[in-house]
């Protein structure tokens, strides 16, 4: 066996966080009826959503602001932009929605059931390492039935850093008592998963579902999950 320990991600590698997110975000909308609030439908609503929250989030990743700023401001800002006042009050409201609601969703990947089991069969050390928040990555573990197959979750509020940081990798590396040739990452951001690991000489499958072309050679490139039983 090459390898023995595989980092996976959880969001968009196994965890169907669009298709969960989507649902969350319906109901959410509807439950505090944003579109007389908002003046608008639901996807004009989502989109700015998406584009604030993708924002606010590479700043998070990059260490420039907070998760407490994070977890309000993608919400209060989004109804700033259709011309709501006061936004930090219904903002923390939505925000603490879609933390509570958003984990409960269960929707897997394609292949995710599959491919858990026959990793685990073959012996692997499976972590999950991730930067999401640590209240809801375990309930998406558990609700979604997939806990049971990990042995460690890395967390970068646990760490103190987020991947792509190199420190990150190198308190995981150290915390299974690991060389980098030793361990496997698994994921579908190319920046912060695959660059990352490589930064800190471990090997990568990225998983490309989103068929991006990325400036770099990663280790392994898959389109669908059930491709990595092919590799390992």
């Amino acid at each position: 066996m090459k390898y023995r320990h595989l980092l996976i991600d959880l969001d968009r590698t196994l965890w169907d966080f669009e298709r969960n997110s989507l649902q969350t975000m319906r109901e959410m909308f509807d439950k505090y009826e944003l579109a007389k609030l908002c003046h608008t439908d639901f996807q004009t609503f989502l989109d700015t959503y998406h584009v604030i929250n993708y924002g606010l989030w590479q700043a998070y990743n990059n260490g420039t602001l907070t998760k407490e700023y994070l977890y309000v401001a993608r919400f209060s800002l989004t109804l700033d932009h259709f011309g709501l006042s006061d936004t930090y009050a219904l903002g923390k409201q939505l925000g603490d929605y879609y933390v509570f609601e958003s984990p409960k969703k269960t929707a897997l990947l394609p292949g995710a059931e599959v491919l858990l089991p026959y990793l685990k069969e073959k012996g692997y050390t499976l972590s999950i390492v991730s930067n999401g928040f640590k209240e809801v990555q375990f309930e998406k573990m558990r609700t979604s039935g997939i806990d049971g197959y990990f042995d460690h979750v890395f967390l970068s509020e646990d760490i103190g850093y987020q991947k792509p940081d190199r420190r990150f990798f190198d308190w995981v590396l150290e915390s299974l008592n690991a060389e980098p040739r030793q361990c496997l990452m698994i994921g579908d951001d190319i920046t912060v998963d695959i660059a990352g690991a490589r930064d800190s000489g471990i090997d990568q499958i990225f998983c490309n579902f989103a068929g991006a072309k990325p400036d770099f050679e990663p280790t392994h490139t898959v389109f669908e999950l059930k491709s990595i039983m092919e590799i390992l």
